[in-house]
C-alpha cells in the first residue's frame, strides 16, 4: 500500500502539476485533473486551491466569465535570486570576519614574539597564548563557513538559478501563446487585450509590447 501523503505533499504535487503544463487552467479543469494527480477527493479541489492562493503559491485572474489558475515559475525564480543574495551577503560576511580575524591574530602574535624575553611578561604571555587559540578557532570556524557557503550553496543556487531562468523562457512562450488565445476572444480589439495584459502582468507590463522581456 503507497504512504499516505501529508498535506503539504499534496500541495506541492499540486503545484509542480500546474508548473509542468505551463498554461492556465479554469476550476472545473482542475476539479477532473488534481484528484488523480494529488491523491485528493474531487470534492476537496477547490478546498487545496484556496489554500494555495492565500499562500501565494498560486495565482487566478479572472478572464472572461470564469477564474483562470496558474502557476509559473518566475515567482520562485525571483525568490531564488533573492536568496542567492542572501547567501552572497553572508560569504562577504564572513570573509571580512575572517580577514579581520587574521590580522588581530598576527598583531598579537608580533606583540608576544617582542615581548618573548621578558620574563615579567610571563603572565601576559599567558593570556595572549589563550587569545591566540581562541581567534585560531574563530579562524578555522569562519572559514569552514566560507568554504560551506561559496563552494556549494551559492554554487547549488546558482545552478538552480540557470535552470529558473530556462523555465522562465519556455513559460514566457506559454504566455505569449495565452496572450494570441485572448486576442482572439477580443475579436482583435487592441485595447481589451492591452486591460486584460496590464491587469496581469503588474509591474512586468510595458506599455504598447506587454510582458517585460527577461
Amino acid at each position: 500500500m503507497a504512504p499516505k501523503l501529508s498535506k503539504n505533499e499534496k500541495q506541492e504535487l499540486i503545484l509542480t502539476h500546474l508548473r509542468s503544463t505551463g498554461t492556465c487552467h479554469t476550476l472545473k479543469d482542475l476539479e477532473k485533473s488534481l484528484p488523480g494527480m494529488a491523491s485528493i477527493a474531487g470534492i476537496q479541489v477547490k478546498e487545496y486551491i484556496q489554500a494555495l492562493l492565500d499562500e501565494d503559491k498560486l495565482r487566478v485572474e479572472k478572464i472572461g466569465s470564469g477564474n483562470w489558475y496558474w502557476c509559473f515559475g518566475s515567482d520562485e525564480k525571483h525568490e531564488r535570486e533573492r536568496q542567492l543574495d542572501r547567501v552572497k551577503m553572508e560569504v562577504e560576511k564572513a570573509r571580512k570576519s575572517c580577514s579581520d580575524a587574521e590580522a588581530a591574530l598576527a598583531a598579537e602574535s608580533t606583540c608576544r614574539q617582542q615581548e618573548a624575553d621578558d620574563a615579567s611578561c610571563d603572565g601576559e604571555r599567558e593570556i595572549l597564548a589563550m587569545k591566540k587559540a581562541e581567534m585560531e578557532a574563530e579562524v578555522k570556524r569562519l572559514r569552514a563557513v566560507q568554504k560551506s557557503d561559496s563552494s556549494k550553496s551559492v554554487r547549488q543556487l546558482q545552478q538552480e538559478l540557470a535552470e529558473f531562468r530556462k523555465q522562465a523562457m519556455q513559460w514566457t512562450d506559454n504566455v505569449y501563446i495565452l496572450e494570441e488565445y485572448i486576442r482572439r476572444l477580443a475579436g482583435g480589439d487592441r485595447q481589451i487585450v492591452a486591460e486584460v495584459q496590464r491587469e496581469c502582468y503588474g509591474d512586468e507590463y510595458v506599455d504598447g509590447e506587454g510582458l517585460r522581456e527577461l
